[in-house]
């Protein structure tokens, strides 16, 4: 996880990075991983929630990316195939 808090003209910023995919419901070959989800998932909320505590603001999603979309207090769902999520390793850091 990173935090980049940074100000300009506008004000304030703050935004979250994942770069994991504990995170989400599937891992990055798209295998379902609903036990890893279930534990890492309320850590992620409840850590989304506190950060909108601190700041005085709600969080707005960022783009999506190859990797997956960010939800209000998540990470969103993939788009299964055959019950399997998107083959992500292909993208492998190198």
């Amino acid at each position: 996880m990173e935090l980049l808090v940074t100000s300009d003209e506008s004000g304030i910023w703050a935004e979250l990075s994942v770069f994991h995919d504990v995170w989400g419901p599937c891992d990055f070959r798209g295998d379902p991983q609903p036990i890893i989800h279930a534990n890492n998932a309320p850590r992620l909320a409840s850590a989304l929630r506190e950060l909108d505590r601190v700041l005085g603001v709600a969080a707005e999603p960022g783009e999506p990316t190859y990797y997956g979309r960010a939800e209000r207090y998540g990470v969103g769902a993939p788009d299964l195939i055959d019950g399997l999520g998107p083959d992500l390793t292909d993208a492998a850091l190198g």
